[in-house]
C-alpha cells in the first residue's frame, strides 16, 4: 500500500522506517469510526484517539492512547489487499494489528511494549469514549451491540476533518517527543 507520503507499507515485512507521523494523522483523519455509521459528515478515528488520550488518568498512557489504533491506517481499507496478508501470516486481525504495533508502530517512535497498567487505562478511557460515542455519534443503534461501561459526562463535538488531523498531529508530536523519535 502506498502511503500519504509516498513509502510503501508492505504487509507481509512491517518495519518503523514505513510509517511517519504525518501519514498516520493523514490516513486516521479521515478513516470514519463505526464503519461510518455515524450520525455527522465524518467521525474519524483521529479524533477517537485523540479522546481516549484525554481519558487517560496515567500520563505515560497518551502515547500509547494515540498510537493504539494506528494500524487502522493499514486494515481499515479492505481492497489494499491486507487479508492476504493476514492469511499468510496465519494471524487473526487483532493478532496482525498487535503485530503492526509491535514490528512498526512502536519501534518507528521509540515506545516500548505497554505494561499491563498502560493497557489497563487504556482499555478503560476506551470504553468511556466508545460509550460516549454511541450516546453521540452513532447513527443506527442496536440494543445487542450497547457498547459497556458508562459515557463521559461531555458531549462530542463534531470537528472537521482538517482540524481534527492538526490537532491528532500535533498531539502526537507532543507525546511521543520525550521519546526522541519524532518526525
Amino acid at each position: 500500500m502506498t502511503l500519504a507520503s509516498g513509502r510503501d507499507f508492505h504487509f507481509s515485512t512491517p518495519s518503523p522506517d514505513m510509517v511517519t507521523l504525518r501519514d498516520i494523522a493523514h490516513h486516521l483523519s479521515r478513516l470514519n469510526r463505526w464503519g461510518g455509521n455515524i450520525e455527522w459528515a465524518s467521525y474519524s478515528i483521529a479524533q477517537h484517539a485523540l479522546l481516549v488520550s484525554r481519558q487517560c488518568r496515567l500520563p505515560q498512557a497518551i502515547p500509547y492512547a494515540l498510537i493504539a489504533n494506528a494500524p487502522e491506517m493499514i486494515t481499515a481499507n479492505g481492497e489494499t489487499g491486507w487479508h492476504a496478508a493476514l492469511i499468510a501470516l496465519d494471524l487473526s486481525p487483532m493478532g496482525y494489528k498487535r503485530l503492526l504495533l509491535k514490528k512498526a508502530f512502536y519501534p518507528a517512535f521509540g515506545l516500548e511494549q505497554p505494561s499491563s497498567e498502560i493497557n489497563a487505562d487504556i482499555d478503560r478511557a476506551a470504553q468511556t469514549i466508545t460509550a460516549t460515542e454511541w450516546r453521540d455519534v452513532v447513527a443506527g443503534k442496536s440494543a445487542k451491540l450497547r457498547p459497556p461501561g458508562l459515557p463521559a459526562s461531555s458531549c462530542i463535538k463534531f470537528m472537521p476533518q482538517h482540524q481534527v488531523e492538526e490537532k491528532y498531529f500535533l498531539a502526537l508530536q507532543t507525546a511521543l517527543r520525550p521519546f526522541g523519535m519524532v518526525d
